[in-house]
């Protein structure tokens, strides 16, 4: 079991698991602390991609899982460079710390997120009921625009319907006059007798057709108009639906920026949260650089200083 530990510590960190099993105790211990470390920091790296990716990217289980590994994959490779460095210099010991600060920031973000959703999600109600004030002000205004205008167009409607329903009062039918002339000629062409006779065809007037086409569009309008007026009261419920789906990672962000400081006991969780993130990162580069050489790091710069001497006296030669 203890081999096998070690195997798995050794390829974690990148330690030659040949030469630390021929080393002393020391750096096998060396391998299982530092395993230890990454383990600790992977755990909590691999909840915050997973967190993140189901949260704000909206995968799924398996989405979230693979954005957990992904986060463990960069974290281990970071970790590493410390880890393998035989000389860990300023610039990198600088930049590294400037690496963790900005990770613990962003862990502390996402981690408080977590911490503090019931008091976000109470902060977001109150932010969502303005934002849909707004909303359905803006939407009211534009259906009763839309409204204003039907109206206008079945008062237009109704004018005109009025008109040629009193017209057809009037005429309900038309009647057209035509007379028919015939004239009797003799053999040299002049008018012996001459007859004429009148007739009368009587039609319905075509202006009944007209006012069913009218009232059929007064309908049409007025139908629409009931469906502008309905979807008024449904209106807030719709905008609140459409707000909520399109809430994103800096409106959380702003949100929970609210609620920490809105209060110093949330400030205090939220630092809380920021230095353990500071001091789980740093972990590892503090232990390089306390740690003194063992017999491994040592027997590294021994295969170093004769390689370099082997390709020293091959220059000369």
């Amino acid at each position: 079991m203890t081999d096998w530990w070690l195997k798995f510590g050794c390829f974690l960190t990148g330690f030659n698991y040949n030469l630390v099993k021929n080393s002393s105790e020391q750096s096998a211990k060396n391998v299982k602390k530092y395993t230890s470390a990454m383990l600790l920091i992977v755990l909590v790296w691999f909840f915050i991609g997973y967190s993140f990716a189901t949260r704000y990217l909206h995968l799924a289980t398996w989405g979230g899982i693979l954005g957990g590994i992904l986060m463990s994959f960069v974290v281990i490779q970071i970790e590493r460079i410390i880890i393998l460095s035989t000389r860990v210099s300023t610039w990198s010991s600088l930049f590294r710390i400037l690496l963790a600060l900005v990770m613990s920031i962003l862990g502390a973000f996402i981690m408080d997120q977590i911490t503090f959703k019931d008091d976000i999600e109470l902060r977001k109600a109150q932010v969502m009921d303005e934002r849909v004030k707004i909303a359905v002000k803006q939407s009211e205004e534009d259906l009763q625009k839309q409204i204003q205008d039907l109206d206008t167009m079945i008062s237009t409607a109704n004018s005109r319907y009025e008109a040629v329903s009193e017209d057809l009062k009037r005429n309900p039918v038309i009647v057209t006059s035509y007379t028919n002339r015939s004239i009797t000629r003799d053999s040299e062409g002049k008018e012996v007798n001459s007859t004429q006779s009148t007739n009368k065809s009587v039609m319905e007037n075509p202006k009944k057709l007209e006012m069913e086409q009218l009232h059929k569009q007064i309908e049409t309008l007025q139908s629409k108009k009931f469906a502008l007026a309905a979807s008024i009261t449904s209106i807030k419920e719709l905008k609140e639906q459409e707000l909520k789906a399109s809430t994103g990672f800096l409106d959380e962000l702003t949100l929970l920026h609210d609620v920490v400081t809105s209060s110093s006991i949330a400030l205090f969780v939220y630092l809380l949260f920021l230095f353990f993130f500071l001091a789980i990162e740093l972990f590892v580069l503090v232990m390089k650089l306390t740690d003194s050489d063992s017999d491994y790091d040592r027997l590294l710069r021994h295969q170093t200083d004769i390689r370099v001497q082997m390709l020293e006296k091959l220059r000369i030669h």
